[in-house]
């Protein structure tokens, strides 16, 4: 395995027909990632091979989305056009980096699609082994263990999906620790509150409100600054908020 090229951010090397790429531990900016970048389109266009592996342990940078376009028009479709089919990355330790390359393929439908490994080995295999292919799945598969009063719910979802997987996950844990701190203020609520703060959430008008449960447009506004003074509302968003959590 011979070095083709080195600098002092990443070193390039070829195995049979797999050209390797290996970030060093130097910090990157986005204007040495992109220099470097076409350092390699150089590389890659003069070695032409089939395989491609990005050694990404190291990679710490949070890729921009304004230059997403750029890295699809000016990196990967070239290197597609000179015959580029197979692709893998190794997954870098800083999520927020990994988040980002898997972000700026998806958000440009990008006409290559990596395929991501734990380890240089894994990925080497994978990219040697011709019959290989990756699962493509769209649902989100998931097993479900119990154990002393706790459940561990495990996730595997297409890398595609990760990133939106995340941030339903953040959101869910917000509104779990929304319930926590708000539930006794909720539970405060009487029947007929309940029911004007559902209609409330719903978008509906206080006249509309008022004609659906058969009161007048007065009570529905007394009940909206109880229901503003128990919750404890200050904003539209604390309206959502206490909607998406308890409706």
């Amino acid at each position: 395995m011979g070095e083709i090229y080195t600098s002092d951010y990443i070193s390039i090397t070829r195995e049979e027909d797999i050209l390797i790429q290996e970030w060093t531990k130097i910090p990157l900016n986005t204007q040495i990632f992109q220099q470097e970048l076409l350092n390699f389109l150089e590389v890659f266009k003069s070695e032409r091979p089939e395989s491609l592996l990005w050694l990404q342990e190291n990679f710490d940078l949070e890729i921009p989305d304004e230059i997403y376009e750029w890295i699809e028009k000016c990196i990967l479709e070239p290197q597609y056009k000179a015959g580029l089919r197979n692709l893998a990355f190794t997954v870098p330790k800083e999520q927020y980096a990994h988040l980002s390359i898997i972000e700026s393929f998806n958000d440009v439908s990008s006409i290559l699609q990596p395929n991501y490994f734990l380890s240089k080995e894994k990925a080497l295999a994978f990219l040697k082994d011709k019959k290989s292919k990756t699962s493509e799945v769209d649902e989100i598969d998931y097993t479900i263990e119990r154990e002393n009063g706790k459940t561990k719910i495990c996730l595997k979802v297409n890398h595609k999906q990760l990133p939106h997987t995340i941030k339903h996950l953040k959101k869910l844990n917000a509104q779990f620790k929304f319930k926590a701190k708000h539930l006794k203020h909720f539970e405060k609520l009487t029947l007929r509150e309940f029911e004007v703060f559902k209609s409330i959430s719903s978008g509906m008008t206080n006249k509309e409100i008022a004609s659906a449960l058969i009161i007048s447009e007065l009570t529905i506004a007394t009940h909206r600054k109880s229901l503003i003074k128990k919750l404890k509302i200050k904003s539209p968003n604390d309206w959502e908020m206490y909607a998406n959590t308890f409706l």
